[in-house]
């Protein structure tokens, strides 16, 4: 029933709509995860949360990438010559709304939950922030950034690629990549914030690298799947030479976008 509140002709006419769908499907799969009983060996709460998260969400992107690429299938039947960024703009602002509001979602609920009910979460962050201090503890000054930026852009690679793997192989695989993500990232600005309201503040200081990095992932994400789609409709060979082209531009766009988060992480803070 969730994955029914909204329709993709909604979502396509007002992005931001996704955001609100994301908070509300986080709150559920919260409340649900919250009823497991810890004592079960092998659960984890925080973990749970992301797979119910997931559970309604594949279903509906799966269905917006298939629409998506019905559109630009129809699109090149008409002759139709509309620019790149005009036929995925809203593909990536959709899916970019769609992590920010798991992310303000997460941040929330970690403010008021006990602290181990995201102890996956926090496992990877105390990794993430290990990692960090490494590489401080390595290469000092000027060295600092270079060493930093290979390492951040390394991972985020894997990352960006997994994500297109994933997309097509399963249509809407990455949607793990990115609730991961979105689950990380929110408890940890939870955890920064010392008020509720400090929540969208400290969000701001992860804007100027988390946008790039996280829309990198969600190009590749989109690509996998639009590829993954166009192979199952079995387009004609124009068609999917088309299409293909498209999934190649998305994923140079990707490249770059990861290289530019990780710069600014690196270089700027």
């Amino acid at each position: 029933m969730l994955e029914s509140l909204v329709n993709f002709k909604e979502i396509n006419e007002r992005p931001y709509m996704m955001a609100i769908w994301a908070f509300i499907i986080c709150c559920i799969a919260v409340l649900i995860s919250s009823q497991v009983p810890l004592s079960v060996p092998g659960t984890n709460s925080g973990f749970i949360v992301v797979l119910f998260v997931i559970i309604p969400s594949v279903y509906f992107i799966t269905v917006f990438l298939k629409k998506e690429e019905e559109l630009e299938e129809g699109a090149i039947a008409r002759h139709e010559h509309t620019s790149f960024w005009g036929r995925h703009e809203k593909d990536i602002l959709i899916l970019l709304f769609y992590f920010f509001g798991l992310t303000i979602a997460f941040a929330v609920w970690s403010f008021f939950l006990p602290q181990n009910f995201f102890n996956a979460q926090i496992t990877k962050i105390n990794e993430i922030q290990g990692m960090a201090t490494s590489l401080t503890g390595q290469a000092t000054g000027a060295a600092a950034g270079p060493a930093a930026f290979n390492k951040i852009l390394f991972n985020n690679l894997q990352v960006m690629f997994f994500s297109f793997i994933f997309s097509f192989i399963f249509g809407a695989g990455a949607i793990f990549i990115i609730a991961w993500n979105a689950s990380v990232l929110g408890v940890y600005i939870g955890q920064l914030s010392k008020y509720v309201w400090h929540i969208p503040i400290v969000s701001l200081s992860f804007l100027p690298h988390g946008i790039p990095e996280i829309a990198g992932y969600l190009a590749a994400g989109l690509a996998g799947g639009l590829m993954s789609a166009a192979i199952i409709r079995k387009n004609t060979s124009k068609t999917l030479q088309i299409v293909s082209f498209d999934v190649a531009k998305i994923l140079v766009v990707g490249v770059l976008l990861i290289v530019l988060g990780a710069g600014i992480e690196s270089f700027v803070g």
